[in-house]
């Protein structure tokens, strides 16, 4: 009886211990090290629906078909005493369809008024601080440029310009073209969604998405992987690293169709990031919700245990069907997540909203403008 007792508590412990790493190794992204540091427990449960929700609608915006999405936001403080949200959007008439980018203000970052707005090639953008000037990375609508074959080539190509204002914009550089065959891949020709970071030895690094699959049910593409670039100067020349960082996998539920938009952050010593991967679900609808990844040096990446941070919710209808892309700002003693996603599929609307976390003295995530070093 003992020798039988022995080994039934035996095998439970081996399948237990094979439980525990099976849950180990399906959380990671592959090819990844297991030396990333323990992400923190920031799961869904943590973060709460603001009751304003959702607080930028284009209804009012009188433009028809309006879409925005892609916030940035500058809490007070770091331009000036306002909060800062800067969008991007496309509506569409009896002409055509139409870029545009939005900026906004707000006194306490929930009621927004509008300020700006530009029609144009700006599309999805992200703003870096660089000393005295602004940096805005943005994926640029070849659409509005005007030579014929580059528009065949590349349906968007990513771009930067300068301010110091928000109102006055140098000239626009390029910086990424679509040009690797996995770029190139899919429904559309694309390079965007910037990121930039500052490395410990104080060179630049762009994580950006590229390749694209089509959601049959919503009728647009979204991006398919994820690639990095890397500069000794914030406006380029960039030069890329030819592989993906991250790719669809078939056998992840929550990134088997694409891995949609990718925004990185420090997180004490190490690296953060918050992505939208594209799914297909049970129901053969598309979705995208909102996940945590971890990684010691920015190119091998973890999927964090706690995930979702936020996916889409019936009960809620703003969010109910596709959850986009963010920024996340430290302020007072929470993390705020800013994002759009969209209600209904074919035809419906995207709006921006945010969730906040409370962090009760735990460490925040943090924009890398500046390296590790001089924090």
């Amino acid at each position: 009886m003992m020798k039988m007792n022995f080994l039934f508590a035996l095998g439970i412990g081996v399948v237990i211990m094979m439980s525990a790493c099976h849950s180990k190794v399906a959380s990671r992204t592959p090819g990844s090290p297991g030396s990333s540091f323990v992400a923190p427990d920031w799961g869904e449960k943590r973060w709460k629906d603001i009751p304003e929700n959702p607080l930028i609608d284009p209804a009012g915006y009188g433009l028809p078909e309006l879409v925005i999405g892609d916030p940035q936001i500058l809490t007070p403080g770091e331009f000036d005493h306002q909060w800062h949200a800067f969008y991007h959007g496309f509506s569409h008439d009896d002409k055509g369809w139409h870029t545009w980018f939005f900026h906004s203000v707000s006194d306490d970052g929930l009621r927004w008024k509008e300020v700006f707005r530009e029609e144009g090639e700006v599309g999805i953008q992200y703003l870096f601080s660089d000393g005295s000037q602004w940096i805005q990375y943005y994926t640029a609508t070849t659409a509005a440029f005007a030579e014929k074959e580059f528009r065949k080539k590349y349906h968007t190509i990513i771009r930067a310009r300068t301010t110091t204002d928000f109102v006055h914009w140098s000239e626009p550089v390029d910086l990424i073209y679509p040009d690797l065959p996995k770029e190139r891949e899919g429904s559309g020709i694309e390079a965007r969604n910037p990121c930039v970071i500052r490395l410990p030895d104080g060179r630049y690094r762009m994580y950006y998405s590229g390749g694209m699959v089509y959601l049959k049910d919503a009728g647009y593409g979204e991006p398919k992987y994820i690639f990095c670039a890397e500069s000794d100067n914030p406006l380029g020349p960039f030069v890329k690293k030819e592989e993906p960082v991250l790719a669809p996998d078939p056998d992840l539920p929550y990134r088997n169709y694409g891995c949609g938009g990718f925004k990185v952050f420090g997180y004490k010593n190490g690296y953060m990031a918050f992505y939208n991967p594209i799914y297909i679900d049970n129901e053969e609808k598309s979705r995208s919700e909102i996940r945590m990844l971890t990684s010691k040096d920015g190119l091998q990446w973890e999927e964090a245990d706690c995930n979702p941070v936020v996916k889409p919710d019936p009960d809620i209808p703003w969010r109910s069907a596709i959850i986009y892309q963010l920024d996340v700002v430290n302020w007072k003693n929470s993390l705020l997540m800013y994002f759009n996603a969209r209600e209904g599929w074919r035809g419906g609307a995207e709006r921006i909203g945010a969730v906040r976390l409370t962090l009760n003295g735990e460490a925040p995530v943090f924009k890398l403008k500046e390296p590790f070093k001089k924090r």
